[in-house]
């Protein structure tokens, strides 16, 4: 019998986090985050008009709403509106 058993305490996993990337003017904000494997990214449109090229999600230009995406997979992952020179954004999953 293990001690976690003795004792009560059931091992619990690491709770998803969802981290959030807004779409505002000619930027995104942050320009960068890092997550966990399994975390989640909404990126949310909260001014002017954008659209999301990047990996699972490609989102035609638009002026509200937003896009959830699941990483499971570590890596460093790149995002860019291209109606806006240099607008990028980076999601590091450790």
């Amino acid at each position: 019998m293990s001690l976690l058993t003795l004792t009560g305490l059931v091992p619990v996993a690491d709770a998803v986090v969802t981290r959030t990337i807004i779409l505002k003017g000619k930027q995104f904000s942050p320009r960068s985050v890092t997550i966990k494997r399994g975390d989640k990214v909404r990126f949310r449109w909260a001014g002017g008009s954008h659209n999301l090229i990047g990996p699972r999600a490609r989102v035609a230009a638009q002026r509200n709403g937003t896009k959830t995406v699941t990483f499971t997979a570590r890596g460093t992952y790149r995002y860019k509106c291209t109606l806006h020179k240099d607008m990028t954004t980076r999601v590091k999953v450790t």
